[in-house]
C-alpha cells in the first residue's frame, strides 16, 4: 500500500494531467528515496535538464502499479499511467493528512511538475 500511495502522490504531484511515463515514475521513486537525490531532481528541475546517467528501477514500484490497476487507482496509457478519480480521492487523503508521508509529500513539493517526459526522454536515450 505504501508503494502504491507514493505512485500516486507521483503522478499528482510531478505529473501534467496526472499521467506519466513509467520510466518517469521510476526517476521520481528513485530520487524520494534520498535527499541527496531530490536536491538532484530539484537541481535538474531549475536548469531544464537531466544530467543523470542512469538510475535504480524499483522492481517493487511495478508491482505496486499493477495492484493500483487492479484497484481500479491508476489505468495504464501508451507510455505510463494516469491517475483515476478513485486514485485521485485516495491523494487527497493522502495530503489532507499531515501525519502520513510527510518527507515524500515534501520532496515531491519541491520537485514540482518542472521535469517534464522530454527530460526524461532525453536522459535515456543517452543510455544507449
Amino acid at each position: 500500500m505504501y508503494k502504491i500511495c507514493q505512485a500516486l502522490l507521483i503522478l499528482e504531484i510531478t505529473a501534467h494531467g496526472s499521467k506519466c511515463s513509467l520510466i518517469k515514475l521510476h526517476l521520481m521513486n528513485w530520487a524520494i528515496k534520498a535527499q541527496n537525490r531530490v536536491e538532484t531532481m530539484r537541481v535538474a528541475a531549475n536548469l531544464g535538464q537531466i544530467t543523470l546517467p542512469v538510475w535504480g528501477f524499483d522492481p517493487a514500484l511495478s508491482i505496486a502499479l499493477n495492484l493500483a490497476y487492479s484497484d481500479s487507482l491508476v489505468e495504464p496509457t501508451k507510455t505510463g499511467f494516469k491517475t483515476t478519480s478513485k486514485g485521485k480521492e485516495l491523494v487527497k487523503k493522502i495530503m489532507s493528512d499531515g501525519t502520513v508521508m510527510v518527507e515524500e509529500k515534501a520532496a515531491l513539493i519541491s520537485i514540482g511538475k518542472k521535469i517534464t517526459e522530454d527530460m526524461v526522454k532525453t536522459v535515456s536515450k543517452e543510455w544507449v
